[in-house]
C-alpha cells in the first residue's frame, strides 16, 4: 500500500507540473517541469524526481540512505572546521567516492528495464537535455548525466562559495570576497538553513542542489532563471505570429543579431550592438526574413542591469519602427558562442523553419570571428556541443546558420547559462 501511494503521488506531480509548451523545448518534447534555476541547471534532477519508479527506488535504496547519512554528518561537523570558509563549501562537493556509488547504484536501478526506459527513453533522450551522449546505451547514458550533474553542483561549489575563477571572472565571478570574515559567518548560515530544510522525502541529491542554487541566489547570479518562460512575454506575439507566417516566402525564417555589451555603467548597448542593428533593420526592411532575433544576456559590465536583448528589441522598435511582434528576444546568452547555441534553441522551440539557414547578421569587425573555425572549435570546448554550421552568404557581413538539435544539451558547467 506504501508503495502503491508513493507511485500515485509521483504520477500526480508530474502530472500537475507546468505545461511544456511555456519551455524551450525540441520539437516533439514536452517537459514535464517548469524551467526553473534548478531545473535549468541539472534536469536530471527532476526527472528522476518525477518519473514514476524512480524516486521510490532512489529513496529505498540502502547504499544510498548510508551514503546521504554520511553526507549530512559530514555537513553537520562542518561548523568545527578549519581552514573556513573553503572546508565549509567542501562539506557539501560531491567526492570522487560519492559520486562513484550514486554511479554504481544507478547502473543497479537501471536492471529494471521498463523504469530505465520510462527515464531514458522517455524523458532524457526526447528532451535533447542530454544530446551530448545520445550515442551511448541507455544505462551509459544516464551514467553520462549523473557525472555531468555532479560536476556541475560542484562548480558551482567552487566558484561561488570556494573563490575559485571561472572561466570569465570578470563578468561570471562570485560577489563576495572569500576572505572576508562576514562571508565565512554568511557561507555557515547557508549551509546549517539548508541542513535544516532536509526532510524525510528528499533524495540524496536534494540538499546539495539546495545548496547550490542557494549560492547563485546569495550571488545574485538567477539570470538563468531570467524572463522564463521565454516564450510568454516579450516573445509571446512573435511566437503566435511565427505559427501562421509564410516563411517561405522570405529568404531566410529569421536574422540573427548578437550584442556587443557595454565597458560603461551608463551604455545599454555597445558600439558594435548599433551597428548590426542598423544592418539587420536595413535588411528586415528589404523583406530579407520576417522575424529578427537579438540575442545577449546581462553581462558587461559585470553585473549590469541592462540586457542587450532587451535593449537591441527597444532600439529596433524605437529608432528602426521594426514591429515588436515581430522580433524575438534571447536574453540569456553570455559569450558568441552561446549566442550561436541559444539561437538555436529558440529557432526550434519557437517553430520556425530549421530545416534551411536563418542569417547571422554582425559587422565588419567581427564577421572574421563568426565565419571562423576558431569559434566552432571554442564553442565545441566550452559547450559541449556544436550548435549548427555557419558558411559564407552572398550578403555582406553576413553569414548563413543552420542549427542542430545537439543545442538542446545542457552545460552544467556553465550555471549562469546552462
Amino acid at each position: 500500500m506504501k508503495r502503491l501511494f508513493r507511485m500515485f503521488m509521483a504520477i500526480l506531480a508530474l502530472c500537475a507540473m507546468p505545461g511544456a509548451a511555456l519551455a524551450i523545448d525540441p520539437p516533439g518534447y514536452s517537459a514535464p517541469f517548469d524551467e526553473t534555476l534548478e531545473t535549468l541547471n541539472f534536469p536530471l534532477l527532476v526527472m528522476v524526481r518525477t518519473i514514476p519508479g524512480w524516486g521510490e527506488a532512489i529513496r529505498d535504496d540502502a547504499t544510498l540512505v548510508a551514503l546521504a547519512r554520511q553526507r549530512a554528518e559530514r555537513v553537520q561537523s562542518a561548523p568545527g572546521c578549519s581552514p573556513k570558509p573553503v572546508c565549509l563549501a567542501e562539506a557539501w562537493e560531491w567526492t570522487t567516492a560519492d559520486i562513484a556509488i550514486v554511479d554504481d547504484a544507478l547502473r543497479r536501478l537501471s536492471a529494471d528495464s521498463e523504469r530505465l526506459q520510462a527515464l531514458v527513453t522517455r524523458q532524457m533522450r526526447l528532451s535533447g537535455r542530454f544530446a551530448r551522449h545520445e550515442t551511448l546505451a541507455d544505462s551509459a547514458l544516464l551514467a553520462a548525466a549523473w557525472a555531468d550533474t555532479a560536476a556541475g553542483m560542484n562548480r558551482v561549489i567552487a566558484v561561488y562559495a570556494k573563490g575559485t575563477a571561472p572561466r570569465y571572472p570578470l563578468i561570471d565571478g562570485m560577489i563576495f570576497d572569500p576572505r572576508d570574515e562576514r562571508f565565512v559567518a554568511v557561507l555557515g548560515a547557508h549551509g546549517q538553513v539548508t541542513a535544516a530544510g532536509s526532510g524525510p522525502g528528499d533524495l540524496v541529491f536534494d540538499a546539495p542542489a539546495r545548496y547550490a542554487i542557494g549560492l547563485l541566489r546569495m550571488n545574485e547570479r538567477t539570470e538563468a532563471a531570467a524572463y522564463r518562460p521565454l516564450l510568454q512575454g516579450s516573445n509571446a506575439a512573435p511566437v503566435r505570429l511565427a505559427a501562421r507566417t509564410r516563411c517561405a516566402d522570405y529568404r531566410y525564417p529569421a536574422l540573427l543579431v548578437f550584442g556587443h555589451g557595454p565597458e560603461d555603467a551608463q551604455s545599454r548597448t555597445g558600439p558594435l550592438g548599433h551597428i548590426r542593428i542598423a544592418r539587420a533593420a536595413d535588411l528586415f526592411a528589404a523583406s530579407l526574413a520576417p522575424f529578427i532575433i537579438v540575442s545577449g544576456g546581462n553581462v558587461h559590465p559585470n553585473r549590469t542591469p541592462f540586457n542587450e536583448a532587451v535593449e537591441m528589441k527597444r532600439i529596433l522598435i524605437e529608432q528602426y519602427n521594426v514591429p515588436a511582434e515581430r522580433i524575438l528576444i534571447e536574453p540569456h546568452a553570455r559569450h558568441t558562442t552561446t549566442n550561436l547555441r541559444n539561437c538555436a534553441r529558440l529557432l526550434f522551440a519557437a517553430g520556425l523553419p530549421t530545416d534551411r539557414p536563418s542569417l547571422i547578421v554582425t559587422d565588419p569587425a567581427t564577421a572574421g570571428y563568426i565565419g571562423s573555425e576558431g569559434l566552432m572549435t571554442r564553442t565545441l570546448q566550452e559547450t559541449g556541443v556544436v550548435p549548427g554550421r555557419v558558411t559564407a552568404a552572398d550578403t555582406a557581413f553576413a553569414f548563413e546558420f543552420l542549427p542542430s538539435r545537439q543545442t538542446f544539451h545542457v552545460d552544467p558547467r556553465d550555471p549562469l547559462d546552462p
